[in-house]
């Protein structure tokens, strides 16, 4: 069976007050791979929802041929290869393809020819008997994909799929990616990649404010021009002057690492020095070791080597003098407790508890309370739950729940993702007052416009190569910053 094009128009979706699509206009061709571009809280994800019937718009309509693209359309033809496969690892190759088509009653249904032809079609012959979980995320996205056009799906969604994968499995995905366009599917391709933006897709749309704001194509898709878009969110000032006024000294560094090697090969022998009043910015799309070299400096990923943290060594510095706040806010808060409660669960005894282990609810409290204020988290009362704060409040409260440990170096992960502007400088301003008093900050960012509003230095990381420092102040404009991390990611590929 084959699919006409998918016309979308208008398509609108508000949560709340945060209106993530705002009358998106696209068509969806079949034959072509589309890719599609934008920052954090564009509205992306939104419409791959909608698309693949997870959710449904508030206005507006999806129509093939003239008719309107139902629900069951959706089910029946989309499928989403998502960066990390939704499958059944205690299953085999083959068993994963049958699920939702076994026949009768049939406890151990053998695979239909049509199955077996197809998994020799993607390679995956030699794994049929084999359980997924023994399997690479490569030979597991390569079933995800079967799955798919064992159900006859015709519309194909890969959400950052090859973030995880070499060099020569992420070839081998493209080439299924565009056999699966050649045969007159549609195909999408969501990703942080611009380099594969421009390799792979025919053209480009970036989204912006919940809206297409450009297409891209032939000679006019390049990196550089992608790049530049997508920091056109917004009006941005000019890094602020006032931040080398902050107390920045190279001298009276908080952080030293030499020969910080991950235990996972992903970088090898990195040196990384950052400053008292310092923050920097780690910037490197998915796979490219920028998080996970954040995730070492606060202990969650493995890595060995030197490493100094306010004067302590080894893991007594980061158990002590570092805290790390995860990018997603659940594995920060804790969901089933009050706003006050968040805000000191990484408080020891001699804070919230007496000598005899009993809890000071006076002193809690009053620490809470002071919490609330100096972090402008907007909240009625400190019993209130933690889920009835907006997503801005509740990242505010996560990075407070980190500051109030007193570290000397904070780490974050994509610090404001999903909130709004206006959350956004509140939460900068919080990190500009915390380095002000002699600490640091880093932080990892896909976003060029997070670094030039609130970073001091920038450093690419591009195949666990870390590029020299960018000064921030230095680059007049957001576009002239992302066009300089551009250049030194497509460097850091070639070197």
């Amino acid at each position: 069976m084959s699919i006409g094009r998918i016309e979308i128009r208008g398509l609108r979706k508000s949560y709340g007050n945060t209106r993530a699509l705002d009358g998106l206009d696209l068509d969806l061709i079949p034959g072509e791979v589309l890719g599609i571009a934008g920052p954090n809280g564009a509205g992306k994800s939104t419409l791959m929802r909608i698309l693949g019937g997870e959710e449904r718009q508030d206005a507006g309509d999806l129509r093939v041929g003239g008719q309107v693209f139902a629900d069951a359309d959706a089910a029946r033809l989309v499928a989403v290869v998502h960066q990390e496969p939704q499958l059944f690892p205690n299953l085999t190759v083959a068993q994963n393809l049958m699920v939702g088509r076994e026949p009768g009653r049939m406890l151990r249904p053998s695979s239909p020819d049509s199955d077996q032809s197809l998994m020799a079609a993607l390679g995956l012959g030699p794994y049929a008997t084999r359980p997924l979980a023994d399997c690479t995320l490569a030979v597991q996205q390569r079933t995800e994909i079967a799955r798919a056009l064992a159900r006859d799906a015709r519309v194909f969604l890969f959400d950052e799929p090859n973030s995880a994968l070499t060099d020569e499995e992420s070839d081998e995905l493209f080439r299924e990616i565009h056999k699966l366009a050649n045969a007159g599917n549609i195909v999408i391709l969501v990703t942080h990649r611009l380099s594969d933006l421009v390799e792979h897709t025919a053209r480009v749309v970036v989204v912006r404010d919940g809206r297409i704001a450009i297409e891209l194509s032939g000679v006019a898709l390049t990196e550089e021009a992608i790049a530049q878009n997508l920091v056109l969110a917004e009006h941005r000032p000019a890094p602020d002057a006032g931040r080398a006024q902050r107390g920045l000294r190279d001298d009276a560094q908080i952080l030293r690492c030499i020969n910080w090697t991950h235990h996972g090969g992903v970088f090898q022998n990195v040196g990384l020095r950052v400053a008292a009043g310092e923050i920097l910015a780690l910037m490197g799309v998915e796979g490219s070791g920028a998080r996970e070299l954040l995730r070492s400096l606060g202990g969650v990923d493995p890595a060995h080597g030197e490493i100094t943290v306010a004067g302590l060594t080894g893991r007594a510095a980061i158990d002590r003098n570092t805290a790390y706040v995860p990018a997603t806010r659940q594995f920060s808060l804790y969901t089933n407790l009050s706003v006050g409660d968040n805000l000191l669960v990484r408080l020891g005894s001699p804070e919230i508890a007496g000598a005899t282990g009993a809890l000071r609810p006076r002193a809690m409290r009053a620490l809470a309370t002071d919490a609330v204020r100096r972090f402008f988290v907007k909240t009625r009362t400190l019993t209130q739950g933690i889920r009835s704060l907006s997503g801005g409040n509740q990242q505010k409260v996560a990075i407070a729940q980190a500051l109030t440990f007193r570290p000397r170096l904070l780490l974050l992960e994509e610090p404001t993702r999903g909130v709004d502007i206006g959350a956004r400088r509140e939460i900068y301003r919080l990190l500009s007052s915390y380095v002000a008093d002699g600490n640091a900050v880093v932080m990892y960012c896909t976003e060029v416009p997070e670094m030039f509003e609130a970073a001091d230095k920038v450093i690419v990381v591009s195949d666990g190569l870390l590029s020299a420092p960018l000064t921030v102040a230095d680059h007049g404009h957001v576009e002239a910053l992302a066009t300089e991390v551009t250049r030194l990611e497509r460097h850091g590929r070639a070197g």
